[in-house]
C-alpha cells in the first residue's frame, strides 16, 4: 500500500472515530473478554443488559428486537495496516443443553429491518443476506445504528479500530455466556499469510 493512501486511510479512520458514539467510557484494552497475538488485540463487550441497550441506543434499540450488540476493539501493534473481513465474523453459541449456533454479524440494514418488525422469541438463528425493500421506519434506525457499526475494515499502523456488531440471538440473552466472537479473516496487507483466527468468549474464562 502506498504512503499517500496509508495516510488518507488513517485520517479517514480518525475522522470516523471522532463522529461516532461514545458507547464505553472505559479503555477498551482492559476489557476482560479478549484474544492478543501476533501483534493484534480483538477485544469485546457484549451489551446482554437491557437497560445498558436502551439507554445507549434510544429507539433503535437491537435488545428488543432480540438482537445482541456487541462492541469490538481492535488494536494494531504491527508497523503495517491490518485488514479484517467483517463479512466472516460470527457468534459461536455453545449452551449448557446442548445448544450449537453459529450466527453471522448483521449489517445495520439487516438489524434495522428487524428492529423495525420484532418477531416473538425464538431459538438463534442466522440472517438470511437477502436485501430486503426497507419503509421509513427502517431506514430511520438504520441511520442511527450505522454511527455504532464499525467504520472500516482497516485497523492502521499502531491504531486502534472500534464499532459494533450486532447478532440475531432470537432474545436468548441467557446463552451470551455460553458465547464467543469468532474472527477468523484477519491478515496484515503486507503479508501473504492470514493471522491465526481470534475467539472471544463473552463469558468467564474457564479454568485451565
Amino acid at each position: 500500500m502506498k504512503p499517500a493512501l496509508l495516510l488518507i486511510t488513517a485520517l479517514a479512520l480518525i475522522a470516523a472515530a471522532a463522529s461516532a458514539p461514545q458507547t464505553q467510557q472505559t479503555d477498551p484494552s482492559n476489557w476482560s473478554a479478549k484474544d492478543a497475538h501476533q501483534g493484534f488485540t480483538v477485544a469485546a463487550d457484549a451489551y446482554s443488559n437491557a437497560e445498558r441497550a436502551k439507554k445507549t441506543f434510544g429507539k433503535a434499540d437491537p435488545y428488543k428486537a432480540g438482537i445482541l450488540a456487541v462492541d469490538v476493539f481492535f488494536k494494531n501493534d504491527l508497523k503495517d495496516p491490518v485488514h479484517v473481513d467483517l463479512s466472516t465474523i460470527r457468534l459461536d453459541v455453545d449452551g449448557p443443553n446442548g445448544q450449537h449456533f453459529r450466527l453471522p454479524a448483521l449489517t445495520a440494514p439487516q438489524a434495522a429491518e428487524q428492529i423495525a418488525h420484532p418477531k416473538a422469541p425464538s431459538m438463534p438463528r442466522p440472517r438470511l443476506p437477502i436485501p430486503l425493500p426497507s419503509g421509513g421506519k427502517e431506514r430511520g434506525i438504520e441511520k442511527k445504528l450505522t454511527p455504532f457499526s464499525l467504520q472500516s475494515d482497516i485497523v492502521p499502523p499502531n491504531g486502534t479500530l472500534r464499532g459494533m456488531l450486532f447478532f440475531d440471538m432470537g432474545g436468548h440473552f441467557e446463552l451470551v455466556p455460553h458465547s464467543a466472537v469468532y474472527i477468523p479473516d484477519v491478515k496484515s496487507v503486507a503479508s501473504e499469510n492470514a493471522m491465526i483466527y481470534f475467539d472471544v468468549p463473552l463469558g468467564p474464562k474457564k479454568q485451565p
